[in-house]
């Protein structure tokens, strides 16, 4: 748990930019101080510090401590929140029953009142290839509903699956951009069960 305490600390400052001379100024924490807390070198850290830590860092004293998660678009700065990252698509979209995000990543989110509908998920597969490859991250945006045609993640029973999705009166269909996968196609009361449940806004790519 201490080594967990001073990544915490570490990677929370480094999420936001701040070097150690701008936390200890927003904390009255020295410098050193500060980078012994990150090295773990100081394993208890009194509570008056924790506190001002915690403010500094724009947390809470439970996440330094490693006792809860951060929000799931906890605020950075300049539109910037953080994000989750889910290892799957059925996880992101809490179709198991541990859905837990592997972790966040600073994103700007255009609109402040919509960040609780983003989350990123880590691509598995090449059914999308090559717009959208196998270990590709992508950013979606909860929705219910997208434009005929769009790339979404769409809810089949109780499997979620990112494909281009096409839609008539009584029917719809699952295009994937790789030629080597059919098309699925539902129709009538099957069509029923096939769900949008998100929009696919961004794709970052693996170098």
């Amino acid at each position: 748990m201490e080594s967990r305490v001073s990544d915490r600390i570490k990677m929370r400052r480094r999420e936001l930019g701040l070097s150690y001379q701008e936390l200890a100024d927003s904390t009255g924490i020295s410098k050193s101080t500060l980078q012994r807390y990150e090295t773990g070198s100081i394993k208890n850290i009194p509570l008056d510090k924790l506190d001002s830590l915690a403010k500094g860092l724009q947390t809470d004293a439970l996440f330094i401590l490693g006792k809860t998660e951060p929000n799931n678009a906890e605020f950075i700065n300049n539109g910037i929140y953080r994000i989750p990252v889910f290892d799957s698509v059925s996880a992101g979209f809490g179709a198991y029953a541990d859905s837990r995000a592997v972790c966040y990543i600073p994103t700007y989110i255009e609109h402040p009142g919509e960040k609780d509908d983003f989350l990123w998920i880590n691509v598995r597969g090449d059914s999308m290839a090559p717009t959208i490859e196998d270990g590709d991250r992508i950013l979606v945006k909860r929705r219910d509903s997208v434009d005929n045609g769009s790339v979404a993640v769409v809810m089949v029973g109780d499997e979620a699956f990112v494909k281009k999705i096409r839609f008539g009166r009584g029917w719809v269909e699952l295009h994937s951009i790789n030629p080597y996968y059919p098309v699925r196609r539902f129709e009538g009361v099957e069509a029923d069960d096939v769900r949008v449940v998100g929009a696919v806004i961004e794709v970052s790519k693996r170098l």
